[in-house]
Order: C-alpha cells, then sequence, then structure tokens
C-alpha cells in the first residue's frame, strides 16, 4: 500500500484516537515521544506541512513511529494496524 494522502489522514485519525483513548495531549505525546507538538499535529491532520495549501502528506520516520508506539505501549506494527494499514 503506497503511503498517499488518504493513507496519511487515515494513520492520523488513528494516531488521534489513540491519544485520546489514553487521555494524553498532544503536548505529553509529542513529549514523551522526544518530537515536537507541531509533529503531532500535522502527523493527526495527514499534512507534512503547518500551511493548509502545501502540497505533500506527513510521512513520519520509523524512529518517529516508534516513539510514538513506545508511548502508546505498543509494538509499530500494532500502531500501523489500528489505522488498517
Amino acid at each position: 500500500m503506497p503511503w498517499d494522502e488518504v493513507t496519511a489522514k487515515r494513520f492520523g485519525r488513528a494516531l488521534r484516537r489513540l491519544r485520546e483513548d489514553r487521555c494524553l495531549s498532544q503536548e505529553a505525546l509529542a513529549f514523551r515521544a522526544g518530537i515536537t507538538k507541531n509533529q503531532v499535529q500535522l502527523i493527526e491532520a495527514g499534512r507534512s506541512s503547518g500551511r493548509v495549501d502545501a502540497p505533500g502528506c506527513s510521512n513520519p520516520r520509523m524512529s518517529t513511529l516508534a516513539g510514538l508506539a513506545d508511548v502508546l505501549s505498543m509494538p509499530v506494527s500494532d500502531l500501523l494496524e489500528q489505522a488498517d494499514l
């Protein structure tokens, strides 16, 4: 499955749901995962840039996925599975 805009948005929705299920703010998730709050916001929105009109979808690095999964207490494979990826 290619990582495109639809996939990025699906992953973002799943990440937001998992974060909210654990009562974590974007800031708390970001701090614990070793990324910025802005990165979490962009990933959840499925965008690569804060500009709404900017082209490109979010495409987090494996190290970012690993950090997020660790904070959410799951392997990366489960994190991706939650988004049906």
